[in-house]
């Protein structure tokens, strides 16, 4: 387009963040270059400095409707799509030996079976991660430092249940797991 061809009042698409926005031309920029608009679904006063912003008119209502993204690919959904089918397989996740269809436990909860075996003396996360992986009830996934994510978890817990929760701190950065009477 060129400049000579904006007119105001007309509402064009025009390329906001990676994206084509309908937008109300209301009057030229007071410096001469560029102009004042006015998007169509937020109504948010805009400059627009270039012409090379402005795409094209938006015709008619179906195409500002679909205009915020258009180069999006529409997908179908069909029937025949599972839940596998839509997972990505490459990314390693957190295991314990499940049978299909069952979840893997999560280190908070291999933590707590870990600490509620019998005699069990208070540990530092290090050492209830490495019991996981060796009893083999949690694998490791993307994360480089499972210890300190679960040190994080656990003193969660014991801050937002209070009495309710499931550890307790036996002393400086070692935990053990509320006896119930």
């Amino acid at each position: 387009m060129k400049p000579e061809d904006i007119q105001i009042g007309v509402t064009y698409l025009v390329g906001l963040a990676g994206k084509q926005v309908p937008v109300q031309i209301t009057e030229p920029h007071p410096s001469g270059t560029g102009w004042l608009g006015k998007t169509i679904k937020t109504g948010k006063q805009i400059t627009i400095r270039s012409v090379q912003r402005i795409h094209r008119k938006a015709g008619d209502d179906k195409q500002v409707g679909n205009a915020v993204n258009p180069k999006a690919k529409q997908t179908k959904a069909t029937t025949d799509t599972t839940d596998s089918q839509k997972r990505d397989t490459d990314k390693p996740t957190a295991t314990c030996g499940k049978q299909d269809g069952d979840k893997p436990m999560s280190l908070i909860n291999a933590a707590a079976h870990i600490l509620a075996q019998d005699n069990q003396e208070p540990m530092r996360c290090k050492d209830i991660v490495e019991q996981a992986i060796e009893q083999k009830i949690w694998q490791p996934g993307k994360g480089l430092t499972p210890a300190s994510t679960l040190y994080a978890a656990i003193g969660r817990e014991i801050k937002t249940k209070g009495n309710a929760s499931r550890f307790v701190k036996a002393e400086r950065g070692k935990f053990t797991v509320t006896t119930k009477d």
